[in-house]
Formats: structure tokens, C-alpha cells, sequence
């Protein structure tokens, strides 16, 4: 394959520029002649046999890494080109042993081309090396391609290439790793993933190759492929916590799962307790949940870090303004419950129990969390008539005030009284006689209690316990009499 491309040079100022390059570099070193044709670029990079032919240049220079960068943009830039394609077909096969790659390539020209005899050609070779792979060690093995291997250059034909009498060995993975992270740093990420994906396809336990696919796909966009690059990152080294904590970022703030990423934080912090990025992420996310006094925590092990970091110590002082509003807040919102609680009061105490309802199921629905408001809700609705809706409002008031002895006596009556709910009374006044084992009311419930299921022994002995702390009490009296 030792013909010129086909002139493809337009008319317009850079194919013009570029043949004159292509003049005053004809004498040079290959070094120099890098040099020009990468400045060439710097002003029309999208300009595709420039990058064909600096791919040529690499290849002499003995970075066969570079190269395949540069013949990938060429047949990028114009995916048609033919001769594009055939050089880096060739560069796959007789630099790097990528057959199966080459073939794919020249199949694709055969069939926009069928009597393309290059491609005929080389695909017989490349069978026929292919078959050899089967049978001789691989450093034997390489395809009769190689005997006339010269990539197509400009029409020019100044660049001269001549194949190394040594086979060059495909680049590693740190060397095709370096090449990335050198056009990352020019700003060239599309070249740099090219190059990373690249490298997967040999090497598919490079665990750093992944993280850094990961952040390139995420900055395209790429959402679902970046996260499976995170994770086989970390999969393949669950110890590296760099990888752990790009992986815990990426869920927190690309995927919006928060609850996924704190398992991750929380893990990188039994690791490095004082890493602030992490207690920076945490600290956020307990904010976003109302999660306040743990916020706090890890902003002041921020600043016991960093005693320096005015973002952490604005947080934090926010957070302090914030609970003072709340609080003052909350003893305003008091006083009003308290004020209707006390009306709806009066208006029970005259037996005037409608008005009353009407207030409390007001104070209920402004103040939910007010226990009282519905503790006296069930007070008015037992003496309505309203059963069931008493011991819904009953068990609201236990709920919200759980060792409210009021509140859970009350329960346990109207369960034992008019619901029939006997074992559920029985489990809440044990409850009661266990923290509050002197209160009296509790023991003569329990007398009766157990009394009507049939244990009048156990009656007998919460009554006199009963008299044993109060003996001028009738109930009790009366009750262990009969």
C-alpha cells in the first residue's frame, strides 16, 4: 500500500497552508516536522490530513500511542475517507495485533467498495495471520500485511515512513493511560475517552482507566454508562477511597440519591474521619433533610479540621439563627393552642360539649402536633357518642406524648370499657404499673381487669396493693370486699 491519498485539498486558505507546510518540512527531522504540523492544528484541528500525517510522524518518532490517536481523529473527521480508514485498519493489525478490529474496518470499505483490491488483499492476509494466532505463540505471529505496510501520506508524499525492521510492541496500559490524561489536559476529553475505551477493551481490569471514563461520560451526559464505569472502579479496588468518593458524589448530586451516597460517605468516613469533602457532603445532605444536630456535628469536625473554613462556619452559624427563629416560633404557636385548648376547656366545663368539639377539631387540624388538643378531642367525642373517633384522637395524644399517664389511662379505658380491645388495656396499664408501680388509679384497673378475665386472685392482690398506699381508698375497699 504505497500510493499517495487522493488530493482532497480544497480551494479554501488551510488545504492551501497546509501544502505549504507540507514543503518547508520536507528536509526536517521527524521531530520538527511534528512540531509544525501540531501548530498547523492548533489553528484548524478539524483539518483531517493533518492528522493523518502527524500520525505518520508519530509512528517514526516511536510513539505508536499518539499515532493511533491521530489516525482515529483523521478517519473521525471524515469517516468516508478510504485511505483514512486503510491506514489505521493497517496500524491495528501490524502495530498493535488488533485483527478482529482491522477486519471489522476493511469489511466496512468492501461494502461501499466491493472491487476495492487493497481491502481484498489485506483481508486475505489478515485471515491467514489470524489462523497462524492458533497455532504459533503470538510474538511469531503477524500478518504478511506487515512485508508492505507504509501508511498513505499527503499528496506531497514528503513524509516518508519506513516500517521498523523490530516489531513495536502494542503500548501499554500506563502508556495509553498517560495519553489520556495528556489530552484531558489540552481540553481534548472526546480524543481522551476514545483512548480510555480503548484501553477497556484490552485491559478491562485497569480500575483507573474506569474511573476516569466514568468522570468523561458523566461530563457528556452520560449518565447510565458513567455509573457503570464508577462502580467496576470500585469494585475492582473497594480500598481505594478516591474512587469511593468520586462514586458517592456522582449518586449524590448526578443520580439524586442521596440515601445510596451516605453509605458511601459514611464508609469513607470510618476510614479518614477528618476528610472534609466527605463531612462537606455530609453535612449538605443532613441539611436538605432537616437532619440538624447531625448537620451541626459534622460542620464542627469541619472546623476542627480547618478552623479556617468560612463556608463551614456560615453553615453552621445559619443553622444556629435558624433553630433560635424555630424555637420562638414554636413558644408563639404555643401560646395560641394553648389559648384555644383553654376556651375549648371552659366550653366543656358548661357542658356545652358541641362548641367544644368544634374548637378542638380546629386546634387539631392547626396544631397537629399539640397532644392535648387531642386528648380532650376524645374526651368531647366519648361524651357525643362518637366511639371509634375518640379512640383515634386517644391514641394521637399517645402517640405524640407517649409517657403521658393521662393520656395512655384514658386509652386503655375506652378500650377496655366500649371497644372490648381487653388485651390491648391489659398490655397498657402492665405498661403503666411498671414506671408508675405506686399510681393507684392504675392498680384498681387492674384489679378489675383481671377480675373480669377470670384471675380474681390477681385482683385481690392489686387491691391490696392499692390499700397499701392509700387505705381511705373506697374503690379499692369496696371492690376487694365483694
Amino acid at each position: 500500500m504505497n500510493q499517495p491519498i487522493v488530493s482532497t485539498l480544497s480551494p479554501h486558505n488551510e488545504g492551501d497552508r497546509y501544502q505549504q507546510l507540507l514543503n518547508s518540512v520536507a528536509a526536517l527531522p521527524a521531530e520538527e516536522g511534528i512540531r509544525q504540523i501540531k501548530s498547523f492544528l492548533q489553528t484548524y484541528p478539524s483539518f483531517a490530513t493533518a492528522h493523518n500525517d502527524l500520525g505518520v510522524l508519530y509512528l517514526q518518532a516511536g510513539n505508536p500511542t499518539l499515532a493511533l490517536a491521530h489516525y482515529e481523529k483523521a478517519a473521525r473527521l471524515q469517516p468516508d475517507n478510504t485511505t483514512f480508514k486503510k491506514n489505521l485498519a493497517d496500524f491495528y493489525a501490524v502495530e498493535l495485533g488488533w485483527y478482529d478490529d482491522a477486519v471489522d474496518m476493511y469489511l466496512d470499505i468492501l461494502k461501499k467498495n466491493p472491487r476495492d483490491t487493497e481491502a481484498l488483499v489485506a483481508l486475505g492476509q489478515l485471515g491467514n495471520a489470524m489462523q497462524a494466532a492458533t497455532e504459533l505463540p503470538v510474538p511469531e505471529v503477524k500478518p504478511a500485511l506487515e512485508q508492505s505496510y507504509q501508511p498513505h501520506i499527503s499528496p506531497a508524499a514528503i513524509i516518508q515512513h519506513k516500517p521498523a525492521t523490530e516489531p513495536i510492541q502494542p503500548p501499554t496500559p500506563q502508556q495509553l493511560h498517560n495519553s489520556a490524561a495528556e489530552l484531558i489536559q489540552q481540553g481534548k476529553n472526546r480524543e481522551a475517552l476514545s483512548i480510555l475505551q480503548q484501553l477497556l477493551a484490552y485491559h478491562p481490569k485497569y480500575a483507573v482507566a474506569h474511573n476516569d471514563l466514568a468522570i468523561l461520560l458523566q461530563q457528556e451526559g452520560n449518565i447510565t454508562e458513567a455509573k457503570k464505569h464508577h462502580e467496576k472502579a470500585l469494585q475492582l479496588q473497594p480500598d481505594n477511597l478516591t474512587f469511593k468518593k468520586n462514586l458517592a458524589d456522582f449518586l449524590y448530586l448526578a443520580c439524586d440519591d442521596p440515601e445510596s451516597a451516605l453509605q458511601h460517605y459514611v464508609d469513607i468516613l470510618r476510614h479518614s474521619p477528618k476528610d472534609v469533602d466527605t463531612l462537606t457532603a455530609l453535612s449538605r445532605i443532613c441539611i436538605e433533610n432537616n437532619q440538624t444536630e447531625d448537620a451541626k456535628t459534622f460542620l464542627r469536625s469541619i472546623l476542627s479540621v480547618e478552623p479556617w473554613n468560612q463556608e463551614a462556619r456560615q453553615a453552621l452559624s445559619t443553622l444556629n439563627q435558624n433553630d433560635k427563629k424555630t424555637f420562638q416560633a414554636d413558644q408563639n404557636r404555643k401560646t395560641t393552642a394553648e389559648e384555644m385548648h383553654a376556651k375549648a376547656a371552659q366550653h366543656a366545663k358548661e357542658e356545652r360539649h358541641h362548641e367544644a368539639h368544634s374548637i378542638l377539631e380546629e386546634l387539631v387540624h392547626l396544631y397537629p402536633d399539640f397532644a392535648p388538643g387531642h386528648n380532650d378531642l376524645g374526651v368531647i367525642r366519648y361524651r357525643l357518642g362518637d366511639i371509634n373517633g375518640s379512640h383515634r384522637a386517644y391514641q394521637q395524644a399517645v402517640e405524640l406524648q407517649p409517657t403521658s399517664l393521662n393520656f395512655r389511662k384514658n386509652l386503655a379505658d375506652l378500650c377496655f370499657t366500649e371497644l372490648d380491645k381487653v388485651d390491648e388495656a391489659i398490655n397498657i396499664y402492665l405498661d403503666l404499673h411498671k414506671k408508675y408501680p405506686r399510681d393507684v388509679e392504675t392498680l384498681i384497673n387492674l384489679g378489675h381487669i383481671s377480675n373480669y378475665v377470670g384471675h380474681p386472685e390477681e385482683g385481690k392482690k392489686f387491691f391490696r396493693r392499692a390499700l397499701e398506699i392509700e387505705p381511705w381508698n373506697r374503690e379499692a375497699r369496696e371492690a376487694l370486699k365483694s
